[in-house]
């Protein structure tokens, strides 16, 4: 089997099929393979209508080639008139006198080229834009004897694969194909150069485009190795497009960037790329596209999330049914940056109603909710923390207060909950928390404003006694214990904090906030409760005797201050979070501010 260069194709219809026939020129390739990967056109050769013979010229200029660029001279190529596609005997005779001249060959190659030539084509030929290539060879028989015989041929196209991906990539400089050495072999190579300064070096061996060819990468004086996917169900003349789109994304300048398979480049920050499982690449500017994403995803929220929520943080302790589907909501609605908290790992019993996906079995609920977020928007601003809000210290917690702009407590831990509640307060720092009672046939929303509402503390005495719930506390953990549930009802409640968390993240004067909480703020509503069952609770007292109500209903509360609280109460009465410790002995003051006598908490996480 011969395989020849798709360069070397090129230029013999050009140098020979161009002109009328008896032309022709020598080809060579590197030594101890059946490859020709260059042709050297004979000018010197006096034109003649019916007979090629070499120039002297040509035989000088060969021995130089061999000589500088380490090539072996594997045979001659010249055009026949139309109906001769094989060697004469003047041919026949030539090619043995060669042969027996260069005893180191163990064949010599004749190849003629002809103008006329239509389907099917025979193995030792080769179709043509103008006619047809056919491949012969001389070679010692047994006996001594110079015989002539086809030769299989196999056109290594790298030249037009390479052209094909420069148009596409928007390179302007044309491939570069030539030979070069990996270690004692010498390998066909093709090089692009692409917008930003990158270059792709490829190198191929006999087998392509079956087998794929070895790709390095050089940006910034720094090389590195690409594996290639290659996809042998594609046609061979796309394999190489569809495996180099997979990590090179267009439009460039082409920079190191991380992105899905095929693109686009997403970001160029590592970590976030781990999180979100995207795969190292080339690619223009991460923040036109995230700009992009931002836009498009604005375009159905404009006149009902506020505008300025891109400016905006907010603080997610919990990231289980509740809190991983805010995160998400938060995200796509536009807030621009979020602080996520929880110590726990994804669990199979997560995937029923959290945002998780069976991939993100194992991992840690931070970097798993922060992945998906990055794959919604890539532009987002994340801070994570893989612990409990109890194991944040003091200075970290008054450090997170202080960057956001809205507290969301969403655990299934009533101590984590308080302590949220008082820092948020402490802090000024607007604040939900969001719980549902078992089975999620009904639910709560808390949202506390500094200084114009109780605080969850003083809010939450109402449920002293009232026997609505008994979720239950595992008091080895001092955590509720989850409870069976459908998301639909647990969204239920959690999309109704989604709209009064965009609420409590608007800037004043922001009308899209107005409707749903100024007027619950100026009656000092900040209680909501929500009926997902029929007949639950209170709520066919309230109801009694109005007419359509079924399940789904809500009932705002107006708590009031505890005066003696040391949250919201008195200004000479409170405590400051950062004097209290989070344990030893203390712990137990800690309890007190909790209601710890009380018959139960909704349970929020899971």
């Amino acid at each position: 089997m011969l395989h020849i260069l798709d360069t070397v194709i090129e230029a013999v219809e050009e140098k020979l099929l161009a002109h009328p026939p008896e032309r022709g020129g020598a080809l060579l390739g590197p030594p101890g393979h059946a490859l020709v990967s260059h042709f050297v056109a004979d000018e010197w050769a006096p034109s003649s209508p019916i007979q090629y013979r070499p120039s002297r010229e040509l035989a000088e200029r060969v021995r130089r080639l061999e000589a500088n660029l380490d090539l072996e001279f594997k045979g001659i190529v010249h055009s026949h008139p139309g109906g001769l596609p094989r060697p004469s005997e003047a041919d026949r005779q030539a090619l043995a006198e060669g042969l027996r001249g260069n005893p180191y060959l163990a064949q010599l190659l004749g190849l003629i080229a002809v103008r006329e030539g239509a389907p099917p084509f025979e193995a030792h030929e080769v179709p043509l834009t103008q006619g047809k290539l056919c491949c012969f060879a001389a070679y010692r028989a047994p006996d001594g004897q110079v015989r002539l015989t086809t030769l299989p041929v196999r056109v290594l196209p790298l030249r037009r694969d390479l052209e094909t991906l420069r148009i596409r990539l928007g390179g302007s400089e044309p491939a570069e194909v030539f030979l070069a050495r990996l270690g004692e072999e010498m390998l066909p190579a093709g090089r692009l150069l692409l917008p930003g300064g990158l270059e792709l070096l490829f190198l191929i061996g006999e087998g392509y485009p079956l087998l794929p060819p070895v790709l390095l990468a050089t940006i910034d004086g720094e090389t590195e190795a690409v594996g290639l996917r290659w996809p042998l169900t594609a046609p061979p003349e796309e394999r190489l497009i569809r495996a180099v789109e997979e990590f090179l994304w267009p439009p460039g300048p082409y920079r190191k960037a991380f992105g899905p398979p095929g693109g686009p480049a997403m970001t160029r920050d590592p970590a976030a790329a781990r999180a979100a499982g995207w795969i190292p690449g080339f690619g223009g500017e991460p923040a036109r596209k995230a700009e992009e994403i931002y836009e498009g995803l604005r375009q159905r929220t404009i006149g009902l999330a506020p505008g300025s929520l891109a400016g905006r943080r907010a603080l997610i302790a919990g990231l289980g049914s509740v809190g991983s589907y805010l995160a998400e909501q938060l995200a796509r609605a536009g807030v621009g940056a979020l602080t996520l908290i929880d110590p726990e790992r994804v669990e199979a019993v997560n995937l029923s109603r959290a945002i998780y996906e069976a991939a993100d079995l194992g991992k840690p609920k931070v970097e798993a909710a922060a992945g998906r977020l990055w794959r919604i928007r890539p532009d987002l601003s994340l801070r994570l923390f893989q612990r409990s809000v109890q194991e944040l210290s003091p200075k970290e917690l008054a450090a997170e207060m202080e960057g956001a702009d809205l507290v969301i407590a969403a655990t299934d831990d009533p101590q984590a909950q308080h302590l949220l509640n008082h820092w948020a307060y402490a802090r000024g720092k607007p604040a939900l928390f969001i719980g549902l009672y078992a089975r999620a046939r009904g639910g709560e929303i808390i949202f506390t404003v500094p200084e114009r509402t109780a605080c969850y503390r003083c809010a939450t005495k109402v449920r002293a006694g009232a026997g609505a719930w008994e979720p239950g506390v595992d008091y080895g953990a001092g955590r509720l214990r989850g409870e069976p549930a459908l998301a639909a009802d647990i969204q239920h409640v959690a999309s109704a904090a989604v709209k009064l968390a965009l609420a409590l993240l608007a800037r004043p004067g922001e009308t899209e906030a107005s409707e749903l909480l100024n007027p619950a703020l100026e009656e000092g509503m900040n209680y909501v409760t929500f009926s997902m069952a029929p007949g639950f609770w209170f709520y066919p007292c309230i109801f009694e005797g109005v007419p359509g109500q079924h399940a789904f209903q809500s009932v705002w509360l107006t708590p009031t201050r505890d005066s003696d609280c040391p949250i919201c109460g008195n200004p000479e009465g409170r405590v400051d979070p950062a004097e209290m410790s989070l344990h030893g002995p203390a712990l137990s003051q800690l309890r007190g501010l909790a209601h710890a006598s009380k018959p139960g908490e909704p349970e929020a996480g899971g």
